[in-house]
């Protein structure tokens, strides 16, 4: 029980009942974490107690230094961080009342409900503000304090987390409605919900969040393991603020990420980042391996890794291999362009003192030096060349990684001395693990040019049932993206594009390709661009052609196949485009779901469409379209099934 007007550290609610027992007190917030360190977000409790307290005619400030706190008749401290240092004695003050996961595991008493509820109070940290933009801080900085409304629309998560602090409650349940913390001059809303998505109605505060019109993003990251196609739909389908973020917390759930992660990328290509908790489990060289070996599989999906370092890796020594890859990983400006080595490099290129090590290439040479198969596995990956969300037709850019190598180097010996059957190289091919453009820079493999021709004979004396049979008997193998859903003007222009390719010899730019296409010269550099990139991606979804550069400097070039293709009569080339056109992922999945489809079930393009926007669907869905009809025209009298999975695909 509180006595008088001294009040004790804990009760927050006896507090507060002294606050609504008095008049015009003058009462100051603290937050403890941006005196000592500063923060890039306000303090979400100190906003409501502010909110309320001025509701009651009090006069409430923020504090911005510690010595101003015995100035006050009551101050609330909160605390988030516990590495934030308080003066020795501030706490035991007679006017001090504090709280927070700063202080207590599990944040200390809750706040009452009429102050949780009540609508923050902006405007609380708006002086401090204004003397950092006085001072020539960029109005950037401080973006959470003047652009975001913010609060919980779900508390509480069942997982229990070791390495977290929200332990208090065992489910996730609804907190309050987004009306409550909105303000409508803020043109965005960031939530710090707990699991979001472990709450059974988050559809419900998803359309509740859609009708402000505010763009909006979660904080403290969504459950990826939690998420359906349901989820992933209505997500994807949001007006969401920045990157979203999930979590990759333990190599043990690397299954069950990639599965969900296959998911979320068939309804998003949207910035995504997930956080990667490093130092936990173990420090040492496993711990390392662990760390990379997530963020080979976030670069695979094209996901940015964020890295979480536990404070045990302090202790390691490791510590400065854990730093460097922190720095490498966590500005996406680096990461996205330079493997770690290269970082490492850039780094040490840029050290001022000669003939001394810098502290990010001394970490990576002396791991390499005790570990080098670890090194040899990893230090070498690059995004751009991993993302799969770039593929056109194959499952590398550039240089495959070494699984992938493997992959190729196991199938394509099997392949050459002749262990697997038909139906194995078929199904083999089709998954893209005999890969031509591989085999053509394979140096140990000799006789490539023989294997290529091999393959394509195959393929040419194959039925078009054979191939429908191979293809629906693989696992999903490849996400439909973007970059793989193709279009293009006609099939005439396609075939022009791999006669120029096999022609020239040489990589062309999208430009020239679009120029020698069309024969203008005079027509506006982006159309010949856009015409040269539509019928060089397709040549290359169906292995007629092969990618090559980043981004910018992207050219397209002839593959082993060209040549063959060319060399066919046109009817055959008809077949054989039809065989090929098995290795576009939108075109196998609506071929095997149709196939599988109850009779008189329909099945629709547009639904196979996820990733690209309602426009986008509509100009791509006819394309889609007619790659069908030339599938269909191959069909004979033995690819009934085939014909039959065909004319259950229709439009919307």
């Amino acid at each position: 029980m509180c006595k008088g007007s001294r009040l004790s550290s804990r009760p927050v609610s006896c507090a507060i009942d002294f606050v609504k027992s008095n008049s015009h007190l003058r009462i100051g917030l603290v937050d403890a974490d941006l005196i000592d360190h500063g923060t890039r977000h306000p303090n979400l409790v100190l906003l409501k107690l502010s909110g309320y307290f001025k509701a009651r005619g009090h006069s409430v400030e923020l504090i911005e230094a510690f010595e101003a706190v015995p100035d006050y008749d009551i101050v609330f401290i909160s605390c988030v961080f516990t590495f934030t240092n308080i003066p020795e004695g501030l706490l035991a003050l007679p006017n001090v009342v504090y709280g927070g996961t700063g202080f207590y595991e599990d944040g200390g008493e809750n706040l009452p409900d009429e102050v949780e509820h009540f609508h923050p109070d902006y405007s609380l940290y708006q002086s401090f503000v204004e003397k950092q933009l006085a001072s020539g801080r960029r109005r950037s900085q401080y973006a959470d304090y003047l652009d975001y409304s913010i609060g919980f629309t779900t508390r509480g998560c069942f997982r229990k987390c070791s390495f977290c602090v929200n332990q208090k409650y065992d489910h996730a349940f609804k907190h309050s409605p987004v009306s409550e913390f909105l303000d409508e001059d803020r043109p965005y809303i960031y939530l710090w919900d707990d699991n979001f998505f472990a709450f059974p109605g988050w559809r419900e505060i998803l359309d509740e969040l859609r009708e402000t019109g505010k763009p909006f993003q979660f904080r403290q990251g969504l459950d990826v393991r939690l998420m359906t196609d349901a989820k992933a739909k209505a997500l994807s389908g949001c007006r969401y603020h920045g990157d979203y973020i999930f979590a990759f917390d333990h190599i043990e759930d690397r299954e069950l990420i990639e599965r969900k992660l296959r998911i979320w990328r068939t309804w998003s290509d949207k910035g995504t980042r997930l956080y990667v908790l490093s130092g936990y489990d173990s420090q040492d060289a496993q711990d390392i391996a662990n760390v990379f070996e997530r963020i080979s599989i976030l670069m695979k999906y094209g996901c940015l890794p964020y890295i979480m370092r536990y404070e045990k890796y302090k202790e390691s020594p490791l510590r400065g291999l854990y730093v460097t890859i922190a720095r490498w990983c966590n500005q996406p400006q680096f990461f996205k362009k330079k493997s770690f080595r290269e970082f490492c490099e850039a780094n040490q290129a840029l050290h001022k003192t000669k003939g001394t090590l810098c502290s990010a290439y001394a970490a990576m040479t002396s791991f390499e030096q005790e570990y080098p198969e670890i090194a040899k596995r990893y230090f070498d990956l690059k995004f751009e060349e991993r993302n799969m969300l770039r593929w056109y037709g194959r499952q590398f850019i550039g240089a495959p990684s070494k699984d992938v190598d493997d992959i190729q180097r196991n199938a394509w010996a099997r392949f050459a001395t002749g262990e697997s059957s038909t139906e194995e190289v078929l199904a083999a091919y089709y998954a893209k693990n005999l890969d031509i453009v591989w085999l053509a820079s394979a140096g140990e493999m000799s006789s490539g040019g023989g294997l290529s021709k091999e393959l394509f004979s195959l393929l040419r004396e194959a039925s078009l049932r054979q191939v429908f049979h191979a293809v629906c008997s693989l696992q999903p193998c490849e996400l439909i993206t973007a970059a793989n859903i193709p279009q293009f003007s006609n099939l005439e222009a396609l075939d022009a594009a791999v006669r120029i390719l096999t022609l020239i010899g040489e990589p062309l730019t999208f430009e020239k390709l679009g120029i020698y296409l069309t024969g203008d010269r005079g027509k506006k550099a982006t159309a010949n661009i856009k015409f040269g990139e539509n019928h060089g991606k397709l040549a290359t979804l169906l292995d007629l052609a092969d990618v090559k550069g980043e981004r910018r400097g992207i050219e397209i070039v002839a593959s082993p196949f060209s040549e063959l293709y060319c060399d066919l009569p046109d009817d055959e080339k008809q077949n054989m485009l039809a065989k090929l056109c098995f290795r576009i992922p939108v075109i196998r999945e609506l071929l095997c779901d149709a196939a599988k489809a109850d009779d008189g079930e329909p099945v629709y393009i547009e639904d196979y469409l996820r990733p690209l926007s309602d426009s986008t669907k509509k100009r791509r869905a006819p394309n889609v379209a007619g790659l069908l009809r030339l599938i269909d025209g191959q069909c004979g009298t033995e690819d009934r099934a085939l014909s039959v999975a065909i004319s259950r695909i229709g439009r919307r």
